[in-house]
């Protein structure tokens, strides 16, 4: 008799801190670093995962790479793959780069007061129903996994995954502005850990 198929379990983690959380300048968006304290938190996050996972997902850009090492290293004959699950870079790299956070706030308030789903702000930014098609994606590959799950990704893709497991994935406009006032409210804390059920594709938890 063949074995049964072990079931998926996802845990869902935002990276460490980085250097753009902390309030430096930053330059590239996809390079940025962990502070000391940031280092810190993937440690302890490794520690927080006793048993072996099936696999590991980092996104594209370093902090979540940096975040797992220490996880990979304590487990290394866990497969290790990256997925298109980085960040929703709303503003275009050519404005946002080489830029704090307090620089970035009245870039950041005058995109989300535009609260249009369809605007690109330019060359290398997403709009947000591309965004919620790439979190669509998220949910369809997971889908097809079986065993345990790590994925290391960021504060706003985690939140707005969580938010469309229970509500569904939609690129409305009234979506958007949920999802901002969700992500404000109640941000991913870097190194947060969240255990997350999984419905299948074109399913929400609260049956909406």
């Amino acid at each position: 008799m063949a074995s049964a198929v072990p079931p998926l379990s996802v845990q869902l983690i935002r990276h460490a801190q980085t250097t753009a959380n902390a309030g430096q300048v930053t330059d590239n968006h996809a390079d940025i670093r962990l502070t000391e304290l940031g280092e810190h938190q993937a440690r302890k996050v490794a520690t927080s995962i006793p048993n072996a996972p099936d696999l590991i997902v980092v996104s594209p850009y370093r902090r979540t790479l940096d975040t797992a090492l220490p996880l990979i290293e304590a487990y290394p004959g866990t497969v290790v793959e990256t997925w298109p699950i980085q960040e929703f870079s709303y503003l275009a790299p050519a404005r946002a780069n080489r830029t704090s956070f307090a620089e970035r706030k009245p870039m950041i308030a005058e995109y989300w007061q535009r609260a249009d789903p369809g605007h690109v702000d330019g060359e290398g930014a997403e709009s947000f129903a591309q965004f919620v098609a790439r979190l669509r994606a998220f949910h369809e590959r997971l889908w097809q996994q079986s065993g345990r799950v790590v994925t290391f990704g960021h504060g706003q893709f985690l939140r707005a995954f969580t938010l469309g497991l229970r509500d569904g994935f939609s690129g409305s406009r009234e979506a958007m502005l949920k999802f901002r006032q969700a992500e404000v409210s109640k941000p991913v804390r870097n190194g947060e850990i969240i255990t997350v059920t999984l419905p299948p594709p074109g399913e929400v938890i609260g049956g909406r």
